[in-house]
């Protein structure tokens, strides 16, 4: 089974998304750097954590060991997207974000030629603005009556 990193879960957004997630069915190992607040989540949903800074490559590498897709939940962005990229690039796992900056969007850019080549995804702006008003907007056009005769 594939498995979902969320890293940040601690945070408001990631506690949201690993309810979700668990709630869906999704095999689930949260992460952070806080073991407390990570350790509290994980038993409430019985699922895995790991805790691991970012500011050492190796570390992040073996964090992300057996990992297929890497949620990150975790701000600010331009502090954590250029490490959980680099190391999801080494180890072949799959990129996303909540961020919807412009930073995200242009570092994925940079890295597009390395991402095809160890066939993972990088997606900056996964949980923002771009798909909720995606959404918002179809809601919208299905809810307004055509004006067309």
């Amino acid at each position: 089974m594939k498995t979902l990193m969320i890293y940040g879960a601690s945070g408001y957004t990631g506690r949201m998304a690993a309810a979700h997630a668990k709630e869906a069915g999704l095999k689930l190992v949260l992460a952070g750097r806080d073991e407390a607040p990570l350790q509290a989540l994980a038993t409430r949903l019985g699922v895995a954590y790991r805790v691991f800074a970012l500011d050492n490559a190796g570390d992040v590498a073996y964090g992300l060991q057996d990992i297929t897709v890497l949620l990150n939940c975790a701000g600010p962005f331009a502090h954590t997207a250029g490490a959980l990229m680099e190391a999801c690039l080494g180890g072949g796992v799959h990129y996303l974000d909540i961020a919807a900056e412009l930073d995200s969007y242009q570092l994925a850019e940079r890295h597009d030629l390395s991402a095809t080549e160890a066939g993972v995804m990088l997606m900056p702006g996964s949980g923002g603005s771009v798909a909720m008003l995606g959404s918002l907007a179809a809601r919208a056009v299905e809810r307004v009556p055509s004006t067309c005769t």
